[in-house]
């Protein structure tokens, strides 16, 4: 195994291209873990960030959607050439875009966007470290939330996406040629549905779903949240694929005083299987909802959109947010696990410290790296739930990192990422319905945000949005990059 020596991360050297903020904590980082911080200076954009780190873990690119301030379909990128010392900033437009962004490298250092166009996703690639951008063209069809990742050998891309039309987990395949770093997106897209046609439930009544049970497209109905596509990296043929999303179930789609119909919350994370490059898929319960007592189930689970991350032994990881046990909208942050593939699956493993009754842990988002080594992150709140309203209530990012994650005792060490909170107020968890349902309806920092381990030194890098308002030079919100600098996990890439 290569030895490395942990990558210390000054507050000296923590300055952006464009704009200098100071970081959280002190010289050697915040918390146990000695995390720092630097924010991207006041802009229109800053929800939702996607961050990818380059196979040489001196490259990373942020993406957030929306405007420059001037244009509107464009996609903002923040890219660093030195692990996150300094960054500067890029841009990228489509003809129909500025939506959702999603950012990946290939093994060869070529970076590929998606931004979201509605009637598809527009690709955008990079050959220069996100410095620059040139079109590919579009790829897949109607769509909101969209998902990139690439086979092991990387000569092929995957897209995976929400198809609005069909209500559907969809996903298309692009070939990329290494040599001539081009990549070929067919103009009608290779898609199927991430969820079988034979795993749905007797028409009339809604299943009972379980753990490692067929998903029910009944139960689906109309209501489906698209997490990541992954690719098994034990698998070097790279056929074994995997999609995470999470449904409701009929009962709640259909009540009016439990959501906004026929949109119910979410009841259960489903992972969708392929042993064979795409051609089929089998979709089962990760994790469920649990019956109580007196018939009723619990009030919501897995928030918007559901994550997951395979280990490099191929261990499949699912971390999501749950109010299970709670009253009210105490959400609080689970993973699950499974060694074979996603056949059966643990029992949940709580991760944040809060009381069942105190506070909230939403959003989830993770990556693996080493057997059985874990990174999630989520945003926290001590004295408030999404559905508060007073200013008092402010939430930070946290970050848990596991060990021995597959054992039945994990070593879990968790913390803030900061003592500088990234929200006042609630957070809306019900994605385009925010503002009709009941509950929160500030969207503000939109629906998730994003850890990756570093591929060289292990060390947890995290882009979140913020707009607490407690940061200097924050305007009315900004991205932050926030990387560890002790204690890192072992990469296994």
């Amino acid at each position: 195994m290569r030895r490395y020596a942990p990558l210390i991360v000054t507050l000296a050297g923590l300055t952006v291209a464009f704009s200098t903020v100071p970081s959280s904590g002190a010289a050697r980082g915040y918390g146990r873990l000695g995390f720092t911080t630097v924010g991207m200076a006041a802009g229109p954009s800053y929800g939702e960030p996607s961050l990818t780190w380059a196979p040489d873990g001196r490259h990373a690119i942020m993406c957030t959607p929306g405007s420059d301030g001037k244009r509107h379909g464009t996609v903002q990128y923040w890219y660093t050439a030195n692990a996150g010392k300094t960054w500067a900033h890029s841009e990228s437009t489509a003809p129909r875009g500025g939506g959702d962004c999603n950012v990946d490298f290939m093994p060869d250092g070529t970076a590929i966007s998606a931004d979201l166009e509605v009637k598809d996703s527009y690709l955008q690639r990079s050959t220069d470290f996100g410095k620059t951008w040139q079109a590919i063209g579009s790829a897949g069809q109607e769509q909101d939330r969209q998902w990139l990742a690439h086979s092991n050998d990387g000569k092929t891309a995957y897209l995976v996406y929400h198809d609005f039309v069909a209500e559907a987990e969809w996903f298309a395949k692009g070939t990329y040629d290494p040599k001539t770093k081009t990549f070929n997106w067919p103009s009608i897209d290779c898609c199927h549905t991430a969820q079988s046609p034979d795993q749905a439930s007797a028409p009339g009544i809604a299943s009972t779903p379980a753990t490692g049970g067929s998903a029910s497209l009944i139960d689906e109905g109309g209501n489906t949240f698209s997490g990541p596509i992954l690719v098994d990296p034990s698998d070097q043929s790279s056929k074994r694929l995997y999609v995470i999303y999470s449904i409701s179930d009929a009962q709640s789609n259909l009540n009016p005083n439990d959501g906004v119909p026929p949109y119910g919350p979410t009841r259960g994370i489903v992972v969708a299987t392929s042993d064979d490059a795409g051609a089929t898929w089998t979709s089962r319960y990760a994790a469920v909802a649990p019956q109580q007592p007196d018939g009723t189930k619990e009030p919501a689970m897995g928030a918007i959109f559901p994550w997951g991350s395979i280990d490099a032994a191929g261990n499949l990881y699912v971390v999501y947010n749950s109010t299970k046990g709670a009253t009210g909208d105490h959400f609080h942050q689970y993973y699950v696990y499974s060694k074979d593939h996603g056949v059966t699956w643990s029992k949940p493993v709580k991760l944040d410290r809060l009381g069942i009754n105190n506070g909230a842990a939403i959003y989830a988002t993770s990556d693996a790296g080493a057997p059985g080594q874990l990174a999630v992150g989520w945003y926290e709140s001590d004295n408030g739930t999404p559905s508060s309203v007073s200013d008092q209530t402010t939430w930070t990012p946290h970050i848990a990192e596991i060990t021995h994650a597959t054992s039945a005792h994990p070593t879990i060490v968790e913390q803030a990422v900061t003592n500088i909170p990234d929200h006042r107020g609630g957070i809306c968890l019900q994605g385009i319905l925010c503002g009709i349902g009941p509950g929160s309806s500030d969207r503000s920092l939109l629906d998730f945000f994003q850890v990756k381990i570093n591929p060289l030194t292990g060390l947890v890098g995290i882009a979140y949005a913020d707009n607490g308002g407690f940061r200097p030079h924050e305007g009315k919100g900004q991205v932050v990059f926030a990387i560890q600098t002790r204690h890192p996990l072992k990469p296994g890439r």
